[in-house]
């Protein structure tokens, strides 16, 4: 398991600087974003990120797989972000479902994402490239039962989880059940927070909030899962910091040591 963060979020940085950052922070781990490659080459980037013991492990990709009128979109966004892989040597690509136009009926949105989704799994399988499904609980894929109806009804060997708490809890699903269900089948993860509550329900800062993040450590390490959980939705280096102190601090306590989340 390494710790990371995704860096998209810190615009005011070079891709020197948010290496820099990680390494400061001692993560091993970054995830990025297609759109951050407009000014810097993906080929320099991880021979930087190679010099300074950080590990490229996920690409996010964004694609909206919900609405028809967008797919052709979609198809050329997944062709982008798996070259974007294949030259960055990253093996796993992840996406939401995004979500419908007003008024449309779920039937008919179940009936395009599903073959939608399929598409892209088989292409990202021809490329080499794990596909990952992030549930989000602002978009149609929000909890971990349609979650699991997609899995289901798409059936490739190539689909996996993108594993995000959070955005489980938020949906009203229990993170942890998640990892004992699935965990066999999730190639990465974020770290950010959230409260579920009568009158709020919410993302907070991390550390702040009621995900159950010293449970679910303890659950990945015993697990003994080969993937990155990294911090997210953080525009600020300060932001990743506390995200960081945060994390350390729960691994610390658990007595995970440092070199266990490097590998």
């Amino acid at each position: 398991m390494r710790i990371g963060y995704r860096t998209p979020g810190l615009r005011e940085l070079d891709f020197g600087g948010k290496l820099e950052l990680a390494r400061e922070l001692e993560l091993t781990a970054i995830e990025v974003h297609l759109r951050e490659f407009d000014h810097e080459s993906p080929e320099q980037v991880r021979a930087l990120a190679d010099e300074m013991g950080v590990t490229i492990t996920a690409v996010s990709g964004g694609m909206d797989l919900c609405v028809p009128a967008n797919f052709d979109e979609a198809l050329r966004t997944a062709e982008e972000n798996l070259e974007l892989c294949n030259r960055l040597g990253v093996d796993v690509l992840f996406t939401r479902s995004m979500w419908p136009e007003p008024g449309v009926p779920q039937a008919d949105t179940w009936a395009h994402l599903i073959p939608a989704m399929r598409q892209i799994t088989m292409m990202a399988a021809d490329a080499g490239v794990r596909l990952g499904v992030e549930t989000d609980h602002g978009c149609f894929i929000d909890t971990l039962e349609r979650t699991e109806r997609l899995m289901d009804a798409v059936d490739h060997d190539n689909l996996y989880y993108n594993y995000d708490p959070t955005n489980f809890y938020l949906g009203g699903s229990d993170p942890l059940e998640v990892l004992e269900r699935h965990h066999q089948c999730i190639v990465n993860g974020h770290i950010k927070d959230g409260v579920y509550q009568r009158n709020r329900r919410e993302e907070t800062v991390i550390g702040e909030g009621e995900v159950p993040y010293r449970e679910i450590f303890a659950r990945l390490d015993q697990l003994g899962l080969d993937i990155a959980m990294n911090i997210e939705h953080c525009s600020t280096a300060e932001c990743v910091a506390s995200g960081a102190r945060f994390v350390h601090g729960v691994l610390d306590d658990l007595g995970i040591a440092r070199s266990i989340r490097e590998c």
